[in-house]
């Protein structure tokens, strides 16, 4: 999932020792972030897992034209959050912006539903609001919500931790549940009603954000010119961060292009015929018993290419609550791992990831189409190592940025993966292409990546290191 979906951070007051948090504790308010979130994620992720063949089978893009296409728009969906967030702090509050911003949201999400408008200017129109009202309003959601818990719960920090971990909830199983849904609704009903689906969901969110404002912080709007000290605060952390956050550029452009290279692999050579058995197999027994008893015939039904991309959201939810109780049982035994150690443990993941992608990739080349699997064990390495990196790097910043640089380093965390995808757009068009007299197959494209990945690694390690040292400067966090 992408970066920094979960925002806001707790502070460090104690919390009442009393304090036994309950859903019924929580302001009224929380209600309407959680659904309005819920359905905006599944707006954007719903459309989003369906675009790229859009783009290849209606429109007639070629794969690398739709891969630039897709790198590009969710490129813009990461550095609009910069302005978002500018013209909330200094002209409409959060409150306007969000309700403001879901206007264009809900027009782009229109235009891609309507058969007159499927041609290309009317793609590149709605995918530009779609891109505004996603990046403009995603930073401030959360910002406005830990505004209201710092105003209708004051001190109480446990309380709106859990709030934002139901938050990333809510974005998550968004994601997994429009993820799945909008492959079955584009096979059964074509793309037009397809795209109607989020249209709806972020109709319905936008209605969920406005009618909650009675129930949120109030807002002050401040204009706010940076000091000389600020301004000289502000390179100290950059300084400090910048080597981190080039090297996280690199995951994210392997993480993104599950939208694009990896939805292409699936396409055109992975076996998604998974309910193709014989009779007498036991997948056949189950598939009869659905189809006579449940009603549900699945026979000689495949899977939609981009269907795989549920995967890893669903992913997140199971393996998140684990892995965060792994992280606390080794350091009660004593094997506290830094930041840093656990974002090596991404890095190293992601290698093998588009190692076993690019072995995939040669075996395809070499006996046509292979299991599905190997994309599966694919998404749950690049989900764990998300988790190391994604979670725990924006954590690792905080710390290293003084308290009234919070939302600078969050700007900055956005921008990797502005970055990233700009890289994307590059480079996700030579997939398959012939380079210099060299034929990108997935199997070189990928493996190249994971060569990639090795220096990249070690890069890290140095900076970790570097990270890592004690600091002289009072403003700054401990690394660790």
């Amino acid at each position: 999932m992408s970066p920094n979906e979960k925002s806001g951070s707790p502070s460090d007051k104690h919390e009442p020792a009393r304090e036994r948090a309950a859903l019924r504790d929580h302001p009224v308010g929380f209600w309407f972030f959680f659904w309005g979130e819920f359905a905006e994620r599944c707006c954007y992720y719903g459309m989003r897992a369906i675009l790229l063949l859009y783009m290849i089978r209606v429109l007639g893009f070629s794969d690398g034209e739709a891969s630039r296409v897709m790198s590009y728009f969710i490129a813009a969906c990461y550095l609009l959050p910069l302005i978002g967030g500018y013209v909330a702090d200094n002209y409409l509050g959060k409150y306007r912006t969000i309700v403001g911003f879901c206007v264009p949201y809900i027009a782009g999400q229109l235009m891609l539903a309507i058969e007159a408008f499927q041609n290309r200017t009317f793609l590149f129109i709605s995918l530009a609001l779609l891109a505004m009202g996603s990046g403009v309003i995603k930073p401030n959601i959360s910002t406005l919500m830990g505004l209201t818990y710092d105003q209708k719960r004051p001190g109480r920090t446990k309380l709106r931790s859990d709030a934002f971990a139901m938050f990333y909830g809510a974005i998550n199983i968004g994601a997994a549940l429009s993820s799945f849904a909008m492959p079955w609704i584009r096979d059964r009903y074509g793309y037009a009603t397809a795209f109607l689906f989020p249209a709806a969901l972020m109709t319905m969110a936008f209605l969920i954000f406005a009618s909650g404002k009675p129930f949120y912080g109030v807002e002050t709007i401040q204009r706010k010119r940076l000091s000389p000290e600020e301004r000289r605060q502000r390179l100290v952390v950059l300084r400090r961060i910048f080597g981190l956050f080039v090297v996280v550029t690199f995951f994210w452009s392997i993480f993104d292009q599950s939208a694009t290279t990896w939805t292409l692999f699936a396409k055109d050579h992975l076996a998604l015929d998974v309910f193709n058995h014989p009779p007498g197999a036991w997948q056949h027994a189950l598939l009869t018993f659905a189809r006579d008893r449940l009603g549900v015939d699945l026979f000689e039904t495949s899977l939609p290419p981009d269907l795989l991309q549920t995967i890893n959201p669903v992913l997140i939810v199971l393996l998140l609550p684990p892995i965060t109780l792994l992280w606390h049982y080794l350091a009660r035994i004593g094997f506290d791992l830094k930041p840093t150690s656990k974002m090596l443990i991404g890095f190293v993941l992601t290698t093998i990831t588009m190692a076993i992608m690019s072995a995939a990739g040669f075996l395809a080349a070499e006996s046509g189409k292979v299991s599905v699997l190997w994309e599966v064990v694919s998404y749950l390495l690049i989900t764990v190592a998300e988790i190391c990196i994604s979670v725990v790097g924006l954590e690792l910043a905080f710390t290293a940025a003084p308290a009234t640089m919070k939302s600078f380093v969050t700007a900055c965390w956005l921008l990797t993966v502005f970055f990233a995808n700009m890289i994307n757009a590059q480079v996700t068009p030579l997939y398959g292409q012939t380079v210099l007299g060299v034929e990108l197959s997935p199997g070189r494209y990928f493996g190249l990546f994971a060569l990639i990945m090795i220096p990249v690694t070690g890069a890290f390690v140095i900076m970790a290191r570097r990270f890592n040292r004690p600091s002289g400067s009072p403003e700054q966090g401990p690394g660790s």
